[in-house]
């Protein structure tokens, strides 16, 4: 001992032998002061956590002594949660330690215990706890002492404290669990004892719990000692137990019995205890279910009837959970307890709601939620059969129809077996006897029609066939088969109306003929009865349940034509006498039900015309309030008579009514039947007595109070609407059009709905009275709750005045923002305030009381809040109801969360410790709500509770160790507390803080009992710290707290983890990948049946899917490939019948896809380059029973991988994903990699077995073209990477496209041909594009016949847009390769030519007439009498709006496809057409091919078109486009567009303008399709658009230039075309030019579009009409300065030379002008002198810049200094010309005196040339004397030699001096050329001047330069003459 004392004394502390220590002081410490239960509650929760991370060795160290410290502890006498934690800590120290102390620590605990005295029960019941504890761990090691342990639990039975016998049935389940049945079976004999004798019938409901749980123990390990009588004897008991007045009670006994009749039908799992025997042996419990499942559940009558049939229900389904889970038993055996839940309705001859709901409940939850798929794919024939069986009651068939509408929404499809027995089962029970077997059928086929929307048009149209025949056979109708028939006639319009409502929920519609049809048919039931009196009540009942539907389900832009045809179907039963109409009728109960039905009709009409269009609702309110008005006649008369054989009639009459008047959007429209309805209304507090208790509250009241009663929220909603189900004998049929209708049938008497409408229309009118109004009716309200105390209907009385004023309160905080006067305030506050202190209401009248005073804190100002609530605060002090008081404290809380903590914040101090002391109470009730209270008012304080958190956290952890019985509604108010604790803290809430390990624990320790409301709060707390405290714990024990609920049998936790887990992942996405939480999502995704559930997970996978992707595709891929592909067990059977060779050597087999070439290699062998492959687990034998539904949202989930990946270019770049992997960037798990897996599981999906499922392949396949389609291939320079995938992509679409594929796979298909077409991905391959053009080409031959009797219209008129697209885009695509470079088009798309030629004339009309279509849809003409539409139905507005969308796609490429080598056909006024096709020039077709043929009629149409798209995006007041642009793809000049329409990259004008290109060739200018007026149209549109961006620019110049140059002379003699033509030029140039100055990425481009700009000036001018001599001279005026601007900017040699060029036509046109001045008199000439005189200042200008630019430029090789040359040169030249023809122009003015302005031009063109020849740079000189001399060389006639001779001849003197000058300085090589240079001008003067009399003059200046040269100095002479 020393030694070991020596060793653990050197042994470093660790935390774990810290807390020990502690532990042990307090326990030493005990005898002076009892321990403080905090103190210890947070160090055993300490010690709990370090155990956990403790090392074995340091365990065993301190294991002796924590022992002791703990025994010590618990027989000391501590608090429940102590004893608990010291408990687990005892077990878990053994666990972990050296579990030989078990026996030791056992048997100390027996002695105690034996020992233990009644005056020690905390002692006793920690003793006690351990003992069970322990025995839960190592019962199989201590099994020998069970039998002194059960002795020892009878004998703590006799306790006084609950609590002690709580805890002693507790130990003894423990004990059984852990024992497993291996101990003696005297032990067990007296364990049944104890239970049968003393738990079952104990006083206090938490021991009752206890004992139920023992039986539940037994069962569980096999009921060890127990014959059949003594399990008979224990299911008797439980059946007894069933009628226990708590809730609590009866569901632990529920199932208790559930688990023992389970054991009992299964002998082989019942367990022979061990010892002496004889035993009895192992049997079957033989009509155990019947004994004690049915025949109680028939027989249940009295009080409790309900609650008995509940608890049945629960145990039945307990029983087949058992049976299914905990005995394996096959789930086809489900089928035939499923027969033995329905024979308790055979029966059942009186019809029993409640009854019916219970077995409905058992159907779906214990039968059809346990099964497989295949399994319910039979249990479909099942149904079917109890349908044909003639011994089914109409009980039964209710549930088999109900069972089967919800077993086929499960599947999501319609079995194939069922189909085969559909006539005989659902269709014969449409014409059953009993109409809510009718009503079931019509729902059943509204829901298999909604999983199979295909039939929906079949099934309607067979309807209304068999009601007109029905109509026909009971006019005349009599006998027995009468009523038959009328049954039918009923049950098939009842089911018409159930098809026709659900037309908005199917993805295809139904046609538009159906709905008519109904319509027709419902009109004539109603205008044409039959003669029949019977007959003609059924007829008209039918014919507006026909009505109500259409309604209500169709859109009232398709009735808005009919809106007063159908609104006079009413007048004749709501028009003449009141009294005589009611005298008149013969059957006056049928009269009423007729009545009802029509009224039922006109609400449907309300919702549809009234309250949803406000222009229509003014016309049509007046007939409706007259209708209704009526009505209330009619009931007032009827109620005088006081008939009871009508009572029922007028009931549903009433409510009827009522509802209907509520529909109408503002009570103050009926206001003057205020009067009426308030009479109506107000009976429940006239006559109280007479009145049923209202069920509305359950609606009303706030669903977060829900815990306090009396609805608390169970296991799921299912089950809380089976609890709450109020059905009788009788109520309302179900709505077969509603949206959403009741779990169960008939879930409210009539009566009992009749209360609810009359109180919640009270509520609707008292919030529309006056003040006086208000007080009346609360003063009636008021004298019912004082006149009926004492009467036994008081209860329902006080229901029904808190529906009235809540449901009043809330309209009136609807309708009035103002507060309302005082004195209704406090004559409600009376009410409320009265109900609450009678003590005996329930909790829904205490809630009901608690929110109306809230909701008046909301209707008062501060000052009337602020009074009420220090009134209620006052009232607390020296309360001693304790009812009254609870009900205070959670008005305090209403008041705060409705008034708002800002408002309040004052009282937040005062409130908080007031309701905090009364929760410190020993009352559990007033605990309860008193937690609550105080928990709204935290929730409306926010951060102004931060101050009182310490307080209150304080106060949850008294309440937790102060209470002994642990009770869940006590302890999931703490949960409740602590998680608005941490909402309030948030981020504060450190991790490492006591504040955080103090709610942690309180947490844990709450949830230690596995109750379903503890673990919620567990969980939520998870969900809080998530939300508001992230840094609080760490993902990954966040993710493994979650983890662990997914998995729970309970809806709401499942709920509340995956919400969790969502938050998690939109909170903190990359640690949550890390957990690779997708395959739990994915499985319980499959075995999920909750709805709503469902659907939140599949968003939740969404969100995962989107934040992982980015950095593992692969996996994704792995896992959704492997739940796609995975194989079913139908397919499993239907291949395993075949050929066995289908399985691989594993034994795993595959889907046979449909496809006859194996495109695709098993991914197993591919090899995936540059990433590993993830595989995800997925059990085999998981996979091949994956439900339907999962694997098509797995298939969802890979279409929408390309695009969750996100944008990073390496996943769609194969060289970058390569070098991003071998840099060892990042994962290296890009996309790209696995581009060839993406594909091979699309193509798989694409031609997979289940049809619904391959557009989803289909589609995923456009995306990876999408995606990938530009990828270059590495290892194939060249090529692209989608090359090598042809073969999967070509049978994907030639499986899509297939004659049987359904339309959803035939657009999918034309949309994955149109990409792949226009990729490239099949470039070279000319079979490949031949072959899709073929598939695309083949149903061109049936386009009219392409029609779809199941769908909508809109569904073939969008398959045929589709079709015309594709094509379109084809042929746009072609066009593009050769607009790019006519010479590389590749052959396999030249080979396509010819077929576009051929097929244009068919395609042409289509898209011609496509169009129209779309644009009379987008102008709104209604053109329905005189439009023939290509379309069918188009004119509808439902189709049209279906279409649009996909119309917006294609408009753009269509009608580029349209106008791309269009050719006009000739069209002579007398109707003959002649066409020109042969007679156009092959060389002006882009493609040598003729494509579409216009008739003039169609031209103009399309011009039209392309004008108003065009204007339309131009106009800057236009705010909303006529025709829309969105997600489209086109060709313009030859570029693909790869941009989405709705991007910024894509603007109407690049589709329209490249249209006009081919629109203004020169063929439709000679055809005569073109006129003066609608060039100048689009010219005009252009003028709008002059400063736009260069794409328009190119665009819009080439148009431009085609008209100029195509236009007839005609056109350019109309002056206003003219002028527009030239001003849009020079607007253009000068745009142009501005592009070229600016720094803009317009700058670079501006040089190509001068081109065709000059070409179309130049025809300008060409063509200009002599008569407009003045405006051609200002034309050529601009156009010259024009030219001298770009001269400036030109930057090449190429552009310069363009310019120049364009310059020097200009001169010639100049030229010619003057020529042609002499006849057009001196204002011409003038006019020509002006435009000479500023070119030449323009000129001087640019020339004086051009010589600064090289005396600058010093490099004189740069190409910018050449270029300046070059400009100089122009210029220069420019400046000889210009006074040439300044000299011609003066010679036009003949003997007149010179004019001055010639003789100071000519000054200023002899001093520029002075200048430019005395520069100091010989460049200069040089390019001037060159110029000289090329004008001298020109110079060909007489009159030019001489112009010349006059105006270089003024330069002599210069040249002269320009030599001088020269030979005066060195010389060089520069200067001699220079001196050359001056000799030959001066020698081509002297030539060109031969024959004159100035020749001689020239000879004498020439010898004098050679004088000049030969005089030089001396020493350079020689060296000079010899360079000259």
């Amino acid at each position: 001992m020393a030694r070991r004392n020596y060793v653990r004394e050197n042994v470093p502390l660790s935390r774990f032998g810290v807390l020990v220590a502690q532990l042990e002081s307090i326990v030493a410490s005990a005898s002076q002061k009892s321990p403080d239960p905090l103190l210890c509650f947070d160090l055993l929760s300490d010690l709990l956590s370090a155990l956990d991370d403790e090392p074995k060795e340091s365990i065993l160290l301190w294991q002796r002594k924590c022992e002791d410290a703990l025994y010590s502890l618990l027989i000391l006498g501590a608090k429940r949660p102590v004893r608990h934690l010291a408990s687990v800590s005892m077990a878990r120290i053994i666990s972990k330690g050296d579990s030989i102390s078990i026996y030791s620590r056992a048997s100390s605990l027996q002695g105690f215990l034996s020992d233990g005295k009644r005056s020690e029960p905390h002692r006793i019941a920690g003793a006690a706890q351990c003992l069970g504890e322990l025995y839960r761990h190592f019962g199989r090691r201590i099994t020998s002492g069970l039998l002194e342990t059960t002795i020892i639990a009878t004998k703590l039975m006799k306790f006084n404290e609950e609590f002690v016998r709580q805890e002693a049935l507790l130990m003894l389940e423990n004990a059984l669990e852990g024992s497993g049945g291996c101990a003696a079976a005297s032990a067990y004999t007296e364990s049944f004892r104890l239970i049968t004798r003393f738990s079952i019938g104990d006083k206090a409901f938490v021991v009752r719990i206890a004992a139920a749980r023992c039986l539940k123990a037994f069962a569980n390990i096999g009921g060890p000692g127990l014959g059949v009588g003594e399990l008979d004897s224990l299911a008797s008991n439980c059946v007894k137990a069933l009628e226990d007045s708590v809730t609590s009670v009866r569901d632990a006994f529920a199932e208790a019995l559930g688990s023992l009749i389970a054991l009992g039908m299964n002998p082989a799992a019942q367990v022979q205890p061990r010892g002496k025997g004889p035993f009895p042996p192992a049997k079957k419990l033989e009509g155990g279910l019947q004994r004690h499942l049915a025949l109680p559940f028939t027989k249940a009558s009295g009080a409790r009837s309900k609650d008995i049939r509940v608890g049945l229900t629960l145990s039945w389904v307990f029983f087949l959970q058992a049976i299914r889970l905990k005995y394996l038993h096959p789930d086809i055996e489900l089928q035939n307890y499923a027969l033995n839940v329905m024979d308790m309705l055979r029966m059942d001859t009186s019809f029993d709601a409640h009854a019916l709901a219970c077995i409905l409940y058992i159907l779906r939850v214990g039968v059809i939620d346990q099964m497989t798929e295949p399994t319910q794919r039979s249990f479909t024939v099942f149904l079917g059969k109890q349908l044909q069986s003639t011994e089914a009651s109409p009980p039964m068939k209710i549930a088999a129809l109900r069972t089967l509408s919800y077993t086929l929404k499960t599947l999501g499809e319609v079995p194939h077996e069922f189909k085969e027995i559909f006539d005989n089962t659902v269709v014969a029970a449409v014409s059953h006897s009993s109409q809510l077997v009718r009503v079931e059928a019509a729902l059943t086929l509204r829901a298999l029609a909604e999983v199979d929307p295909p039939c929906v048009g079949g099934l309607i149209s067979y309807g209304v066939t068999t009601l007109n025949a029905l109509r026909e056979s009971v006019s005349y109708g009599k006998g027995s088969n009468l009523q038959v028939d009328l049954d039918s006639l009923h049950g098939q319009a009842t089911v018409l109306a159930a098809l026709v409502s659900i037309s908005r929920k199917l993805p295809l519609g139904y046609p538009a003929r159906l709905p008519k049809s109904v319509l027709e048919v419902s009109k004539k039931l109603l205008t044409e009865s039959s003669r029949n009196a019977v007959a003609a009540t059924v007829e008209e009942e039918s014919g507006w349940l026909l009505l109500s539907s259409l309604l209500s389900s169709m859109l009232k832009e398709e009735l808005e034509d009919q809106v007063f045809d159908i609104l006079s179907l009413w007048a004749d039963l709501f028009s003449g006498n009141p009294e005589d109409l009611i005298r008149q009728s013969g059957d006056l109960q049928s009269r009423i039900c007729v009545w009802s039905a029509a009224i039922d009709g006109l609400t449907s009409f309300v919702r549809c015309f009234v309250s949803s269009n406000l222009t229509i609702s003014g016309i049509v309110l007046q007939p409706v309030m007259l209708y209704l008005n009526r009505a209330l006649s009619y009931i007032s008369l009827l109620a005088a008579k006081e008939q009871p054989n009508i009572k029922p009639a007028m009931d549903i009459f009433i409510i009827r009514t009522l509802v209907a008047y509520q529909s109408l959007p503002d009570p103050m429209a009926y206001k003057s039947d205020h009067s009426r309805i308030i009479e109506l209304c107000t009976i429940p507090y006239r006559n109280a007595s007479g009145c049923e208790e209202s069920s509305c509250l359950r609606f009303l009241l706030d669903k977060r109070d829900a815990c306090l009663g009396p609805w608390i929220p169970g296991r799921d909603w299912f089950e809380d609407e089976l609890r709450a189900f109020q059905g009788g004998k009788d109520g309302l049929m179900p709505c077969v059009w509603d949206n959403e209708f009741s779990s169960f049938p008939q879930p409210e008497t009539i009566n009992k709905m009749l209360v609810n409408q009359m109180l919640l229309c009270f509520g609707t009118i008292f919030a529309a009275q006056n003040s006086g109004g208000m007080l009346s009716l609360l003063g009636m309200m008021e004298q019912c709750l004082k006149a009926g105390k004492k009467q036994p209907w008081h209860a329902a009385s006080i229901t029904n005045i808190c529906v009235g004023l809540l449901a009043g309160l809330k309209a009136l905080l609807a309708l009035r923002p103002q507060s309302l006067e005082l004195e209704i305030l406090n004559l409600a506050q009376a009410i409320f305030k009265g109900i609450l202190i009678e003590g005996d209401i329930c909790a829904s009248q205490r809630r009901a009381s608690s929110e109306g005073l809230g909701l008046l804190a909301r209707l008062g100002n501060d000052i009337f809040t602020a009074r009420m609530t220090r009134s209620l605060l006052g009232e607390l002090n020296g309360i001693t109801d304790s009812n009254y008081a609870g009900s205070i404290a959670f008005s305090l809380g209403c008041i705060h969360h409705s008034a708002g903590g800002m408002a309040l914040s004052t009282l937040v101090p005062t409130t908080v410790s007031s309701i905090s002391l009364l929760a410190k109470s020993a009352i559990p009730s007033l605990q309860m709500w008193s937690l609550h209270g105080l928990l709204l008012t935290i929730d409306a304080a926010g951060l102004s509770f931060v101050s009182h958190v310490q307080a209150t956290l304080g106060l949850a952890l008294e309440i937790l160790l102060s209470e002994e019985n642990g009770r869940v509604d006590i302890q999931q108010g703490v949960g409740r507390l602590i998680n608005a604790i941490v909402a309030v803290l948030g981020p504060e809430l450190a991790p490492g803080s006591i504040f955080f390990s103090r709610c942690k624990s309180v947490v844990a320790e709450i949830s230690s009992s596995q109750e379903t409301a503890t673990l919620l709060e567990s969980v939520r707390f998870t969900q809080q710290l998530v939300l508001f405290a992230p840094h609080a714990a760490s993902v990954h024990s966040h993710v493994h707290t979650l983890l662990l609920t997914l998995s729970s049998r309970q809806p709401t936790l499942r709920h509340l983890a995956v919400s969790t887990l969502r938050h998690l992942i939109e909170k903190d996405p990359v640690s949550i990948i890390d957990e690779q939480i997708e395959d739990n999502l994915f499985q319980m995704l499959d075995e999920e049946t909750d709805s709503e559930i469902g659907n939140l997970i599949r968003g939740t996978i969404m969100r995962l899917l989107y934040a992982s992707c980015p950095s593992r595709p692969s996996r994704w891929i792995s896992i959704c490939r492997n739940m796609v592909l995975a194989m079913s067990t139908r397919a499993t059977a239907e291949l395993s019948s075949g050929n066995d060779s289908v399985s691989g050597p594993d034994g795993d087999s595959r889907i046979n896809f449909g496809d006859d070439e194996n495109m695709v290699s098993d991914s197993k062998n591919m090899s995936v380059q540059g990433h590993a492959f993830e595989a995800s687990f997925v059990g085999r034998s998981r996979d091949k029973h994956l439900r339907y539904r999962t694997r098509v949202f797995a298939a969802e989930c890979l279409s929408y991988l390309p695009e969750a990946v996100g944008k990073n270019p390496a996943h769609f770049d194969l060289s970058l994903a390569r070098r991003k992997v071998t840099n060892g960037q990042a994962s290296g798990d890009w996309l790209v990699l696995q581009v060839q897996e993406l594909i091979s599981v699309a193509y798989q999906i694409s031609t997979i077995q289940f049809e619904n499922m391959r557009p989803i392949g289909v589609g995923l396949l456009s995306s990876v073209v999408d995606k990938f389609e530009t990828v270059p291939d590495p290892e194939l320079p060249g090529h692209v990477l989608l090359e090598q995938y042809q073969a999967q992509l070509i049978s994907a679409v030639r499986t899509a496209l297939d004659a049987s594929s359904g339309p959803i796979l035939l657009e999918a298909g034309l949309l994955l041909a149109t990409k792949i077409m226009t990729s490239g991905v099949i470039s070279g391959d000319q079979a490949a594009v031949k072959r899709i053009f073929s598939l695309i080409s083949r149903p061109l031959d049936d386009f009219k016949d392409l029609y779809y009797p199941s769908f909508a219209e809109w569904v073939s008129c969008k398959i045929k847009v589709r079709l015309l697209a594709a094509h379109a885009s084809l042929k746009c695509y072609t066009y593009a390769f050769l607009r790019r470079h006519q010479a590389g088009v590749p052959d396999e798309y030249l080979a396509l030519l010819p077929l576009f030629s051929r097929s244009s004339s068919v395609l042409g009309k289509y898209w011609i007439s496509l169009l129209k279509d779309y644009s009379l849809i987008c102008l709104h003409l209604n053109l329905e009498r005189n439009w023939n539409s290509f379309l069918d139905t188009i004119q509808s507005r439902l189709v049209a709006s279906k279409l649009q969308p996909c119309l917006e796609e294609t408009w753009p490429v269509i009608l580029q496809a349209l106008a791309l080598d269009a050719v006009p056909v000739n069209f002579d006024r007398n109707g003959n057409s002649e066409t020109t096709a042969e007679n156009i020039s092959i060389n002006s077709l882009v493609s040598g091919y003729t494509m579409v043929e216009l008739e003039y009629e169609e031209y103009q149409f399309l011009w039209g078109f392309a004008l108003l798209v065009l204007f339309q995006g131009q106009h800057p007041a236009l705010c909303k486009q006529v025709i829309p642009l969105t997600l489209s793809k086109a060709k313009h000049d030859g570029d693909s567009l790869a941009e989405d329409m709705t991007s910024t990259g894509l603007k109407f004008y690049e589709i329209v303008l490249p249209v006009f290109q081919f629109l203004l060739a020169q063929k439709f200018f000679s055809a005569g399709f073109l006129t003066v007026n609608i060039c100048e149209e689009l010219l005009q549109v252009f003028s709008y658009s002059i400063y736009m961006d260069n794409s328009w620019n190119s665009l819009a110049i080439s148009v431009l230039s085609q008209i100029v140059q195509n236009c007839p002379e005609d056109f350019l003699e109309a002056k206003s075309f003219a002028y527009l033509v030239v001003e849009l030029c020079l607007g253009c140039l000068l745009r142009v030019f501005h592009c070229a100055t600016a720094i803009s990425p317009d700058q670079a481009n501006w040089e190509d579009l001068i081109s065709p700009l000059f070409i179309a000036a130049k025809t300008i001018m060409r063509r200009f009409e002599p008569k407009m001599q003045k405006q051609q001279n200002s034309v050529a005026l601009a156009f010259l300065l024009i030219g001298y601007k770009f001269i400036r900017q030109a930057s090449t040699e190429l552009s310069l030379s363009k310019v120049i060029d364009f310059v020097k036509s200009i001169n010639s046109l100049v030229k010619k002008l003057i020529d042609d001045a002499r006849n057009l008199g001196d204002d011409a000439i003038a006019h020509l002198r002006n435009i000479l005189c500023t070119s030449l200042s323009e000129i001087a200008g640019l020339t004086k810049d051009c010589i600064e630019g090289v005396r600058v430029l010093h490099n004189k090789r740069s190409d910018l200094r050449k270029l300046l040359l070059l400009k100089l040169a122009f210029s220069i030249e420019q400046i000889i010309i210009l006074p040439k023809i300044m000299n011609e122009l003066q010679c036009l003015e003949g003997d007149k005196d010179s004019d001055p302005v010639y003789f100071s031009v000519f000054k200023f063109y002899t001093n520029c040339m002075q200048s430019i020849l005395t520069d100091s740079n010989l460049q200069v000189h040089a390019i001037a004397l060159q110029v000289l001399k090329s004008v001298l060389q020109r110079s060909s006639t007489t009159e030019d030699c001489i112009s010349i001779i006059f105006i270089v001849g003024e330069l002599v003197g210069s040249i002269l001096t320009i030599i001088q000058t020269t030979l005066m300085k060195p010389m060089t090589k520069e200067s001699v050329a220079i001196v050359g240079e001056c000799l030959q001008v001066l020698m081509l003067l002297q030539t060109v001047s031969k024959g004159s009399e100035c020749q001689r003059g020239f000879m004498t200046l020439l010898l004098e330069a050679i004088v000049i040269i030969f005089s030089a100095s001396e020493d350079n002479c020689s060296q000079v003459l010899f360079y000259i």
